[in-house]
């Protein structure tokens, strides 16, 4: 299946109604990507939603993102010192309690960490815009209801495997830095800035997809979703 029949697909069978956007990890500024202007803030969540209100595509590197985890979980940034995280996440914990101490909070981040590990730095920055204007992207974030989401995890069970999914602190530890790591596809709830800045209604989660693993199920999306679609309607 071509780049367009999948985006076809996407829109006219799986009838998902966010833009699907593509991430694309670079080892040097590409010459034919604008850089993005200025510092999207909080960070890749804020880019994101620009990019879904306006179709644009950026290259962005740890000057443009004011939280760096989309980078650090594509091996395109040095990842903060464990000491000086804690204290930049502290300091953030005092502001609204997401943690209940500080004691809690580094228990957290080293249990995040030890599950969800950090590629090593092999890029300079990433490219990220809608899949229809981007050749071989790494990854696509698709924005699915529930409904969606097992259409998509029944065709990847139609080829033997499953996806994970994930909840927590941290949108881009749950979005990017584990499937761009482990190859595999994941779906999560991220976080309420993820979601906010992101743009994604109370009925939306992020599904994202290595495009290859996007690729080798797409054909399957149609057949799955006349089944679950003809199930729903027998009840």
């Amino acid at each position: 299946m071509t780049k367009n029949e999948l985006i076809h697909t996407l829109k006219n069978t799986l009838k998902i109604k966010k833009e699907s956007i593509a991430v694309k990890v670079m080892k040097q500024a590409p010459s034919d990507i604008p850089h993005y202007k200025g510092q999207a803030s909080p960070g890749m969540c804020a880019l994101v939603g620009e990019i879904l209100r306006d179709s644009s595509t950026w290259y962005a590197t740890k000057d443009n993102l004011g939280c760096f985890e989309a980078l650090t979980g594509t091996g395109t940034c040095e990842n903060m010192p464990r000491d000086k995280y804690l204290e930049f996440m502290n300091e953030q914990n005092r502001s609204y309690p997401m943690h209940k101490n500080a004691e809690v909070l580094a228990q957290y981040y080293d249990r995040v960490d030890s599950f969800f590990k950090h590629p090593e730095v092999n890029g300079t920055g990433i490219v990220v815009g809608p899949l229809a204007g981007m050749d071989d992207p790494d990854l696509v974030l698709l924005f699915v209801t529930p409904h969606q989401a097992d259409i998509l995890s029944r065709s990847r069970a139609y080829l033997g495997d499953f996806t994970r999914g994930f909840g927590g602190m941290g949108g881009c530890i749950f979005t990017i830095r584990y499937t761009f790591l482990s190859g595999d596809p994941s779906f999560s709830t991220s976080d309420t800035a993820w979601r906010m800045f992101a743009g994604l209604a109370e009925d939306e989660l992020t599904y994202t997809f290595p495009y290859p693993k996007l690729l080798e199920i797409a054909d399957r999306i149609k057949p799955t979703a006349e089944y679950v679609n003809g199930f729903k309607s027998m009840f």
